[in-house]
């Protein structure tokens, strides 16, 4: 398997690695495809690396392939662009689960592609260069003609999470305290000022996450009192400057037991705690032994189902643009991506669970038109 320019040496040594099913994902999946490639959700990416580069994370091997061929899974952060297909261009990287789907249509459409990666080339042509795109959510306007067909992948569920140690006043923040801090009409919880940290812009995350708190920011510019974090990282800002003291966040619940348990890539900064916005907590047990709760994940709010996003005709039996190895990839077979399975050890499902995620609401696809 060939790799693109932008990868570090020690990441290729890890993604040989993963390739003979060794233990939990590299810190990237960046290989030139001459297969299918997925791109967007940080939410997904972790677990979507486990799959496309193999893993015995349950036990045997589980490794999702098309026809025999490795598949590409493309981090939301990197470098700012990438080559996804052999010979094909380069384009800058897709960071989040609205960019991948943009990055999914323009490749349908052909139309120029501009991702929210700065840095990243500009208005390039990237027609055929991504097959998948990751999402944490489901499509903000569902057409029955749309073009796009939205696959259930696993159910996730939307908290937070907060800097503040053993500060127990921040362990349970209601929906209407959370509004108060992330639109700054309100600065502090039990007498600490706190800073809100709200994910990159393109992020399925914070648009699910500001949408269920009802917050609006026009134009993606955040209120003064806010500071831009990268998804799920509770290290380090946007920046590359340290998370802030007291700070709330958003958090995948999965990605907290994926990055606790050490199935994912550890994001977590020192002292550094999940909370809950119903008083239910999202997750049980500590460090490996973490697993989801399902009565959070049940909760009609903030519990969410998370998606692979393909182009409807690909997948579609007697279309013109029909795909047969794209459809069986995505399809609920035991090893395949749209699998929730978890009765064997060789399930993806099982491989997902262990990531954090449990079976999504629903299995019916969903239909949506190319994102703008």
């Amino acid at each position: 398997m060939k790799f693109s320019r932008p990868i570090a040496l020690g990441v290729a040594a890890g993604l040989a690695i993963g390739a003979f099913g060794i233990g939990a994902p590299t810190a990237s999946a960046e290989p030139v495809s001459d297969s299918f490639v997925a791109v967007g959700s940080d939410t997904l990416q972790d677990v979507m690396n486990a799959l496309a580069n193999g893993t015995n994370i349950t036990g045997p091997t589980v490794r999702s392939t098309a026809n025999g061929a490795y598949i590409g899974s493309f981090d939301a952060t990197g470098s700012n662009w990438i080559q996804t297909k052999s010979n094909g261009v380069r384009f800058g990287r897709p960071n989040g689960s609205g960019d991948g789907v943009t990055a999914l249509s323009r490749s349908i459409d052909g139309r120029a592609y501009s991702s929210g990666t700065v840095g990243g080339p500009i208005n390039v042509t990237i027609t055929g260069q991504v097959d998948i795109a990751r999402s944490s959510s489901g499509p903000k306007t569902q057409d029955a003609n749309g073009a796009l067909r939205y696959i259930p992948f696993g159910r996730d569920a939307l908290t937070y999470a907060h800097s503040a140690g053993d500060n127990a006043a921040f362990n349970h923040i209601d929906t209407a305290a959370l509004k108060n801090l992330f639109d700054c009409t309100e600065t502090t919880i039990g007498g600490v000022t706190v800073t809100p940290v709200i994910p990159q812009a393109g992020s399925g995350t914070r648009k699910d996450f500001l949408a269920k708190i009802g917050v609006t920011y026009a134009s993606d510019v955040v209120p003064s009192c806010v500071k831009i974090g990268q998804e799920h990282d509770t290290s380090h800002l946007a920046d590359g400057t340290d998370f802030p003291a007291n700070a709330v966040t958003p958090m995948s619940a999965a990605q907290w037991v994926a990055q606790n348990t050490g199935a994912g890539i550890d994001r977590r900064g020192n002292g550094v705690k999940v909370g809950s916005p119903t008083g239910i907590a999202p997750v049980t047990g500590e460090g490996t032994a973490m697993v989801p709760n399902q009565a959070f994940y049940n909760d009609t709010t903030w519990g969410r189902d998370t998606y692979l996003v393909v182009e409807n005709a690909r997948v579609t039996s007697g279309d013109a643009k029909y795909d047969a190895g794209l459809a069986n990839l995505v399809s609920s077979s035991n090893d395949k991506l749209g699998n929730t399975g978890t009765v064997a050890p060789s399930q993806a499902g099982s491989v997902k669970k262990k990531f954090g995620f449990l079976a999504p609401s629903s299995t019916t696809p969903l239909r949506a038109p190319l994102a703008d």
